[in-house]
């Protein structure tokens, strides 16, 4: 799992798309969600060996994923907004800058990998 230095803070990168990655996120951002992410994976892995078939993991990574990517998101773009309304030096505005900017060069990478 890659780990992306943004600013003070660190940010788990889903460009893997491994279950440790997915897990950092999750824990990172919505760690509310972390018992629903275990349990369906111990359902995914189940329902894998039960029909001799992957695809159950499969569908598991691919929609936490995207739970992942979307409470990242979501979060971040919270904290943002919160803190666009309190009032910032220049030498801020450009770190939040520079924070924005590798957000959205992340997001880039993780939709071009698809």
């Amino acid at each position: 799992m890659i780990t992306q230095a943004i600013g003070p803070h660190a940010m788990p990168s889903l460009s893997d798309g491994s279950l440790a990655a997915i897990r950092a996120t999750i824990t990172a951002f919505a760690p509310r969600r972390l018992p629903e992410l275990e349990r369906e994976r111990d359902q995914a892995f189940s329902q894998a060996l039960e029909t001799d078939s992957l695809g159950p993991v499969h569908l598991f990574l691919r929609r936490w994923r995207e739970v992942a990517a979307d409470e990242r998101d979501l979060a971040i773009a919270t904290r943002f907004l919160r803190e666009d309304r309190e009032d910032r030096d220049s030498e801020e505005r450009h770190e939040v800058s520079i924070e924005i900017a590798a957000i959205l060069l992340t997001a880039a990478a993780e939709a071009h990998r698809g």
